[in-house]
């Protein structure tokens, strides 16, 4: 028997969901109530904020995501579009990898940890935007969809990757 390949659903605007049932669950299991849920034809994102813990800049809101059907989809540009649509395009947000001792891996669930105040920044990552769809010295990256092509996308070349690596070397970011 053949399997049917699941087709993407197009992105839908999120929706703010009803979070009283879902804290009449949580409630029942002894956890946490959420702040929000959020829907659209893909993801479900549940949304907690947290007070800034001792020494940090500012509170942290956690988006806790996952596709509506359950798969295992890990999207890093679907990521990036929650983030900006849920939070903002100006907050930063770190996907935790942890140490073995304080792993939460239950469900195909993805999760953002996200600065509450807009145009801080972690002191790592990159500095400078750079935004490319194409194939060059044997990297790979998927077109965007037309709606989704930000304005200042460039067409990746092989002298344009080379470019960007020698402004970043030279700026110490590798």
């Amino acid at each position: 028997m053949a399997k049917h390949k699941w087709r993407r659903p197009d992105w839908t605007p999120f929706e703010k969901g009803d979070v009283a049932e879902l804290n009449a669950r949580l409630a029942e299991l002894g956890a946490e109530p959420e702040d929000e849920v959020w829907l659209n034809s893909i993801y479900q994102v549940n949304v907690k904020r947290y007070p800034a813990p001792p020494g940090w800049p500012c509170d942290i809101i956690h988006l806790s995501i996952k596709t509506r059907t359950k798969r295992a989809l890990h999207d890093w540009r679907d990521m990036q579009r929650i983030k900006n649509e849920i939070v903002g395009p100006e907050h930063e947000a770190v996907e935790l990898y942890p140490k073995e001792s304080r792993l939460v891996d239950t469900s195909n669930q993805y999760h953002l940890w996200v600065m509450a105040e807009e145009g801080l920044i972690y002191p790592f990552g990159f500095a400078d935007r750079c935004v490319q769809e194409g194939n060059a010295m044997n990297t790979k990256q998927r077109p965007f969809r037309d709606d989704e092509r930000p304005p200042d996308c460039e067409k990746k070349t092989t002298e344009g990757i080379l470019k960007t690596a020698k402004e970043m070397k030279e700026q110490g970011q590798l």
